[in-house]
């Protein structure tokens, strides 16, 4: 029987394509893994992705887990199918392969979730909006043969936007917006759902929490048991500062410069 254990690696995971502050956190040893999409890669005009990839295993070695996104949502299932198998063929200690969740054609994601699964290929369910999705991706899960973890991103900040236009529409139909509030869950709500299912229905996948746009998204996401919570750099240094805390150092700093040389340290 399948149960879900504690994460045996940390659950922050680098969600950016800029090297150079991946080395920098990776050599802080904070990292667990790392996400890749279409639109990270682009905004660091990155266009050959096993080159960025391969450099990115030269840092953080053969092991670290690398999500690796299938870059759109119309290939056809074989397509997609065939370019997982060459990302893990080529990075076979490091690839997870994201598949896009179109919600225009939701089975499509679960059946090559499930080919890639009985292929033994990890994967990153990405693009989760709605707790069908997520919840579905992991029911597609439930046979993989992979070595290592499986995934199923919920998008924070996405989901959030996404409830407010659900609440928009049910007022204009005649819903009271406070009943329309109530009716629609948030992505705080939706994790917590989607915990419970893999919980009650015995599922080993791992939830990300990616779209995350400030530190109280991270720390609301972990309080309520989320496994891993994909954060770009900026969001990482700024989730790591407190003003009290750089005086505090400051006054630390200063109680030793000013009798140093009095001071045996050892």
């Amino acid at each position: 029987m399948i149960k879900r254990q504690p994460l045996n690696s940390s659950g922050i995971f680098y969600d950016s394509a800029n090297l150079v502050d991946f080395k920098k956190w990776f050599d802080a040893r904070i990292l667990g893994g790392a996400t890749t999409n279409p639109l990270i890669l682009q905004r660091e005009g990155i266009f050959n992705i096993p080159e960025y990839i391969a450099s990115m295993i030269r840092i953080a070695g053969k092991k670290f887990p690398i999500s690796i996104e299938i870059p759109d949502s119309t290939l056809t299932i074989s397509e997609m199918v065939r370019l997982a198998k060459k990302y893990r063929k080529r990075f076979p200690g490091n690839a997870v392969v994201k598949i896009p969740m179109d919600p225009r054609e939701p089975q499509k994601a679960f059946e090559v979730i499930y080919k890639l699964g009985r292929e033994g290929i990890r994967v990153n369910a990405t693009l989760g909006i709605s707790i069908g999705q997520l919840v579905s991706a992991a029911e597609a899960l439930r046979t993989s043969q992979a070595q290592g973890d499986n995934y199923i991103s919920l998008f924070w900040a996405r989901r959030n936007e996404a409830k407010d236009q659900l609440v928009k529409d049910l007022v204009k139909s005649g819903i009271k917006k406070k009943e329309a509030l109530a009716q629609i869950p948030d992505a705080a709500t939706s994790l917590s759902i989607t915990l419970k299912y893999l919980e009650t229905h015995n599922l080993a996948t791992r939830i990300i929490i990616g779209s995350v746009r400030n530190v109280d998204h991270i720390e609301t996401a972990f309080s309520l048991g989320a496994d891993i919570v994909t954060i770009p750099p900026k969001l990482i240094a700024e989730w790591m500062f407190t003003q009290r805390g750089v005086e505090t150092v400051d006054q630390f700093n200063e109680a030793y410069r000013s009798v140093k040389d009095k001071i045996k340290l050892i």
